[in-house]
């Protein structure tokens, strides 16, 4: 990251690491958000917004020494901030190379990372799409696409079609589960909760779920049944983001 809080990153080859019983094929990619004023979500300035990251990242390492590393951010409806924040939390937690991080693109029917980040998913490599051959019993290796040394994504293409269905697979759970042996933490970018059981299966998947909650538009009664769906044992807690100081 630059003082612009722009990602920047070199080109350089195809590289495949071995990630449990199979390897792991790593694109490194160019990226650059069309706006980074979007990455910086809970404060006016990069150093607030910085410092309240710092303290969330600070919470989940104490989580990750008790055995917790894979965290799903979800919201109670859409359009609250969760994928923003989702970026982020995955920028902040590989911060300086103190940990090897993943974000993963669960909110397939309405995906944003590539968009939010700025790069491009190798043709073919969304991570729905590697799903689907995974179901028809491909042995390929996961695709990932290294936005620095410590920060990978698996990200959906805007530019193809996607396979919400995926979701509902013993297979997804079993990508989280294997992806997230290779990686300090897991970031799961999740639907949103209300209206769907699609945050339940991501719920099922991860070790604890985050919720977003946007200041003067998230309602208290859509939180309680978001936390109520969800369950408050898997409930770790509501981040409330542009809310006046």
């Amino acid at each position: 990251m630059n003082d612009d809080r722009t990602a920047i990153v070199h080109r350089s080859d195809i590289e495949q690491y071995h990630h449990g019983d199979s390897p792991v094929q790593v694109v490194t990619a160019w990226a650059s958000p069309p706006n980074s004023d979007v990455l910086v979500m809970l404060g006016d300035t990069s150093t607030e917004a910085s410092a309240q990251l710092r303290i969330i990242r600070h919470r989940l390492e104490q989580r990750r020494a008790e055995g917790m590393w894979i965290f799903g951010v979800t919201s109670a409806r859409v359009n609250e901030g969760k994928s923003t924040f989702a970026t982020q939390l995955a920028l902040v937690l590989s911060e300086s190379q103190r940990a090897r991080v993943l974000l993963v693109e669960a909110n397939i029917a309405r995906p944003s990372l590539a968009k939010i980040l700025g790069f491009d998913v190798p043709q073919g490599q969304s991570f729905s799409a590697q799903l689907v051959r995974k179901m028809r019993g491909s042995m390929e290796p996961w695709c990932v696409v290294a936005l620095g040394p410590a920060l990978h994504v698996l990200a959906e293409s805007p530019a193809e079609p996607g396979f919400p269905e995926t979701l509902h697979s013993t297979h997804f759970q079993n990508a989280i589960g294997f992806l997230g042996r290779g990686y300090d933490f897991l970031v799961v970018d999740g639907p949103s909760v209300l209206g769907s059981g699609d945050a339940n299966v991501i719920e099922n998947s991860v070790d604890a779920m985050i919720v977003v909650a946007r200041a003067n538009q998230s309602s208290g009664n859509d939180l309680r049944d978001t936390v109520r769906q969800l369950g408050e044992r898997k409930t770790l807690g509501v981040i409330l983001w542009d809310a006046a100081k």
